[in-house]
């Protein structure tokens, strides 16, 4: 990211809400100092996202709207905290406010890890009936027939009425089209979730993967899922970088809202614009 900052005074990053709360989820003192030394570096072109609870019925079908999605007040203090955390000697208040901040993230990490400790069972369950050849086809964007594809489809909208119902209280809402559910947090995520799924069943794994991982995992997914407002995900982690280009070539072949990958970016992430 640093690299990238530096290439041109317009190129800048955000950070979700959820990158921050993993962040200082422990250690946050020290954690945080490490994880916002490039904000430190190029405080007018690191942001911060509003959170992903107050950001579930906005409608993104333009550059201007995804723009909406940043925070320009906790953005400000993203940086002031950057700045803190390089002073020495640190400020006075710093130590208190990172004891909060650590408080508040652990009691969200665990908020999250009872979200998902039912996730793998009923994933597992929802993609069986996919043979593993066609999962992983699926997730490697190969030829499928137009049956596995719409299967795949009414899993996805299943799974984004079902997040929907849960954290946006639709139920007995009017029906949506899934044109415009396409510029919703909600389908974005589940398709994120969908296509790790596949990915990792396609593979050959199974039941069996450690809660701790589930909760990075939807962690990660969640990111990866408001970058696909924006030009994509930074991350060194293979599997993110293949749930976002995956997430945002099936948004682009369907016709939904996703920034153009600038041709720099996609030059430094080697991969197309």
């Amino acid at each position: 990211m640093e690299e990238f900052l530096a290439m041109d005074r317009n190129h800048a990053a955000a950070l979700s809400d959820w990158t921050i709360i993993e962040m200082q989820k422990k250690n946050a003192l020290r954690t945080s100092r490490e994880s916002l030394a490039t904000a430190a570096k190029f405080p007018n072109q690191v942001f911060a996202l509003r959170t992903v609870g107050d950001i579930l019925d906005d409608e993104v079908r333009s550059k201007d709207d995804a723009i909406k999605l940043i925070d320009y007040v906790e953005s400000v203090r993203l940086g002031q905290l950057a700045a803190d955390l390089r002073r020495v000697p640190p400020p006075e208040h710093l130590g208190p406010m990172m004891q909060e901040a650590e408080a508040y993230a652990s009691n969200m990490i665990e908020r999250l890890r009872a979200e998902v400790t039912d996730w793998e069972d009923a994933l597992v369950s929802a993609t069986g009936e996919f043979t593993r050849e066609k999962r992983r086809a699926i997730a490697t964007q190969q030829k499928v027939s137009k049956a596995t594809r719409l299967k795949a489809i009414d899993l996805l909208l299943e799974a984004t009425r079902n997040f929907m119902i849960d954290n946006q209280q639709k139920q007995g809402a009017e029906p949506m089209k899934v044109k415009d559910a396409m510029n919703l947090f909600a389908f974005r995520y589940s398709l994120c979730v969908l296509i790790h799924t596949l990915a990792w069943i396609g593979k050959g794994a199974g039941r069996g993967k450690k809660l701790e991982k589930r909760v990075n995992d939807a962690i990660d997914l969640q990111a990866v899922a408001a970058g696909t407002f924006f030009e994509g995900s930074f991350s060194d982690d293979k599997q993110v970088r293949d749930v976002s280009f995956v997430a945002r070539t099936l948004l682009r072949q369907w016709g939904a809202y996703r920034a153009r990958r600038s041709a720099a970016l996609a030059e430094w992430q080697n991969l197309p614009a």
